[in-house]
């Protein structure tokens, strides 16, 4: 059930191992990880070095745990197989469904809330998902996060959002395209792994005036497709607007775990956003 190998590490890879698995010391035997999800690439990274991190998923309504990964059945990219006496079943609009013990009574003094959370005994999580044949849960996205294009197509943001930041020269990503025929995304750059793309003349130059070069936009452009080439046609990037410095707490751009205020991000640059739907050309 395992869906992971542990490839042959040699030169600097073996040593990057060493010194992660040397860092968390000999005893440890497994890691767990839960509230977000982990990227694959890292918990490869960290499998590759003799770290194994199991994803779980829950709610608090859910006491806490739907889902969990075991030592010996496991998937690195899922959160798990339902736990005993937990049932799991994924809705026609994609919604994560669950029913059991495990499920609350219900919301303090807030009966209509109970009412819409649980419906016919199946808790509605708000989370989009899929089960796969062997009975282990993707989480893909949140609900109310989904946006649909004009031609109906539905997309997943944060899917979008997690395969382009697992790429070296991206730092932070936000997709926008509610009603719109194509995507388009906020993109903040890595900038120190960036300027190793660029010309040597380049290199120094300050993030403000990079964020215009074409130079940048041309190997995002490369990396975004990259980034995206398994992903269907209409979840494409198409044009995408460079900032020079992160989305910030101070900034009211992310909550103090530092998720994403999608609402607030995509609000301050509505104005940039929509530009790029009349603009000539490609970007």
């Amino acid at each position: 059930m395992k869906r992971c190998s542990r490839p042959c590490a040699d030169g600097n890879k073996d040593q990057t191992n060493r010194r992660l698995r040397n860092i968390f010391g000999s005893r440890i035997d497994w890691l767990t990880s839960g509230g977000a999800p982990l990227p694959l690439a890292i918990a490869q990274a960290y499998f590759d070095a003799g770290l194994l991190i199991l994803q779980g998923y829950g709610l608090t309504e859910t006491s806490p745990v739907i889902s969990f990964n075991r030592k010996d059945c496991y998937k690195l990219d899922s959160v798990g197989q339902p736990l005993p006496n937990v049932e799991v079943k994924i809705a026609d609009d994609g919604e994560v469904l669950t029913r059991g013990p495990h499920v609350m009574k219900g919301y303090w003094n807030n009966p209509q809330a109970t009412a819409d959370a649980i419906q016919e005994g199946w808790f509605h999580t708000g989370d989009l998902g899929r089960l796969d044949d062997d009975g282990f849960l993707y989480i893909t996205g949140r609900k109310k996060e989904l946006l649909v294009l004009s031609n109906g197509k539905k997309v997943v943001p944060t899917c979008i959002e997690g395969l382009l930041v697992a790429d070296e020269c991206i730092d932070q990503a936000v997709v926008y395209g509610e009603g719109k025929n194509f995507l388009t995304a906020l993109i903040v750059p890595h900038w120190d792994n960036l300027r190793r793309e660029l010309d040597v003349a380049k290199k120094d130059k300050p993030a403000e005036e990079l964020a215009n070069d074409p130079d940048v936009h041309a190997v995002l452009h490369r990396r975004i497709d990259n980034a995206l080439a398994d992903v269907s046609s209409w979840e494409h990037v198409r044009r995408f607007i460079v900032l020079p410095t992160p989305f910030s707490v101070a900034a009211d751009e992310l909550t103090v775990s530092l998720k994403i205020r999608r609402n607030v991000i995509l609000q301050k640059y509505a104005d940039r956003l929509e530009a790029l739907y009349h603009a000539t050309g490609s970007q």
